[in-house]
């Protein structure tokens, strides 16, 4: 398994890594507002329900779904206009999955572009717009409409065993 945290290194710095610069953590001369740092990553922790003692606890002694919610939250309040989201839910207990859920949710009624990538097929339709499948490295469909394709006809693709026309193809590759 590989991991999106840093684990010899605290959740506040596996939380805030790319923020280092940002004006609201940097005060005169360069030096670091550390009462600026603590608090943002104590907000993040309780929005994101990381279970721990504090934030200067070291992320290598969470569990595998506490891990999972610290690379999520870092991401999620990260303000980017572009998500790539792989496997959000593994590891995850059911409330943490729904919240997660609701927040890809927000992300994209903002406007927000989000590439979800789950091995969850029912994450998946639930959660798509849209759909592009893949097998063997190839894009073998596209469905504009997730709601209106069925989990079996997704499947036959994803196995393979159906291709899309090229022309079809073409609608997402904007051929």
């Amino acid at each position: 398994m590989t991991v999106g945290t840093a684990l010899p290194a605290s959740i506040e710095d596996n939380l805030l890594a790319d923020r280092y610069l940002k004006p609201e953590f940097t005060g005169k001369g360069g030096f670091l507002k550390r009462g600026a740092m603590a608090q943002s990553a104590s907000d993040i922790v309780a929005t994101f329900d990381i279970r721990c003692r504090s934030a200067k606890q070291l992320v290598s002694s969470l569990s595998g779904g506490n891990m999972q919610k610290v690379v999520i939250g870092r991401e999620f309040t990260a303000d980017a206009d572009i998500l790539i989201i792989a496997q959000p839910t593994r590891g995850v207990d059911v409330g943490a999955i729904e919240f997660i859920h609701r927040r890809i949710i927000e992300m994209r009624d903002q406007g927000k572009a989000v590439l979800l990538v789950s091995s969850d097929l029912q994450e998946v339709m639930s959660m798509s717009d849209s759909l592009v499948v893949m097998n063997s490295g190839k894009i073998v469909a596209y469905f504009e409409d997730a709601a209106a394709t069925s989990d079996k006809d997704l499947g036959l693709y994803m196995l393979g065993l159906k291709r899309q026309s090229p022309e079809e193809i073409g609608k997402v590759l904007h051929e």
